[in-house]
């Protein structure tokens, strides 16, 4: 009797003890082995999916967040599974810094395993260069014409301006005229005075 309460206590200090250990090794079989980026690395462009590997199978229902150094949850695609690799798009506009990117994994064994990694994006900015004008030179090269000043317009003499300037001929002229007459008649005069005056003195002689 003795030897059988022994017994049984020794029975239920194993089932105990056995209760305690297989959580622990539940979730020592279920864990990350590698991913891309990798933990805590630094990557010199912005990659195009976060891709982990676990060390099981797991279920179509594991997933994974992605988050900023700020706490804030960045959209990512739909986590994707294939045997004991889950994989997700990122989103092609991340900026520099750390990013965090917490999983949750379901095992073959039906068990939901949480667990985390971060790495940092360290990507070159190159700023846009200002676009140069083109030159004359170039645009002949290119063949497109080069642009030509316009010509000045030319000013037509109003006319206004023309009468006032025919105006100004006619008047100049009408005194040339009237200026010539009385000289033109004295000379007539002196001439015919002439003419007589020959003629009396070859009759007289």
């Amino acid at each position: 009797m003795k030897g059988g309460l022994i017994q049984m206590k020794r029975m239920l200090i194993f089932i105990f003890a056995f209760m305690l250990i297989l959580p622990n090794t539940v979730l020592a079989h279920s864990k990350l082995t590698a991913s891309t980026p990798s933990a805590d690395s630094t990557v010199n462009t912005v990659p195009g999916q976060v891709e982990m590997t676990f060390n099981t199978d797991i279920e179509s229902l594991s997933n994974f967040k992605l988050f900023n150094a700020a706490g804030e949850q960045i959209e990512t695609g739909k986590a994707s599974v294939n045997g004991a690799t889950m994989t997700g798009a990122l989103p092609p506009d991340l900026a520099n810094g750390v990013y965090t990117v917490k999983w949750t994994i379901i095992g073959a064994d039906s068990h939901s395993v949480e667990g985390e990694f971060s790495f940092t994006v360290d990507a070159p900015v190159t700023s846009p260069s200002p676009e140069a004008s083109p030159s004359p030179d170039s645009a002949e090269a290119s063949g497109q014409p080069a642009a030509s000043a316009e010509p000045s317009p030319t000013v037509e003499p109003s006319p206004s301006a023309d009468a006032a300037q025919a105006d100004d001929t006619g008047n100049e002229n009408d005194g040339n005229g009237s200026a010539l007459t009385p000289i033109l008649i004295i000379a007539g005069i002196i001439v015919i005075a002439a003419v007589i005056i020959t003629l009396s003195r070859r009759r007289k002689s």
